[in-house]
């Protein structure tokens, strides 16, 4: 199951609450996933080297999925990009970081799903 970490900066509810919604129609069609976790991350302050920034204009978030193409990762941060600017205003920037997650790399329950689908002899 696909999951989003979003780091932002302080907002209302309201405010949150459209823009994980816009979030999750802009990666559902590239992701093509039953169910999409998110995690917002709000924070009070930005540093850049080291010091405060007076302008709140970034969004980070870190999604992590399974394999996928580089052109629908393109496609997502598009889209998601158009999501934060479309809540948050157009002056809103977004970097997303995609985490490649296979099968045999993410357990549940104390197994990784590769082996939980593996055939039994």
């Amino acid at each position: 199951m696909p999951s989003m970490y979003v780091n932002v900066s302080k907002m209302d509810q309201e405010k949150k609450d459209a823009l994980v919604e816009k979030l999750y129609d802009a990666a559902v069609p590239v992701l093509k996933a039953p169910h999409i976790y998110t995690f917002v991350k709000e924070y009070e302050t930005l540093y850049e080297n080291g010091k405060p920034l007076a302008d709140q204009k970034m969004v980070v978030i870190n999604l992590e999925a399974g394999p996928t193409k580089v052109e629908k990762v393109d496609a997502l941060a598009e889209a998601m990009q158009g999501a934060v600017q479309e809540v948050l205003g157009a002056d809103k920037k977004l970097t997303v970081v995609y985490h490649d997650n296979a099968l045999d790399r993410i357990a549940i329950g104390g197994k990784t799903i590769a082996t939980s689908m593996a055939k039994k002899d």
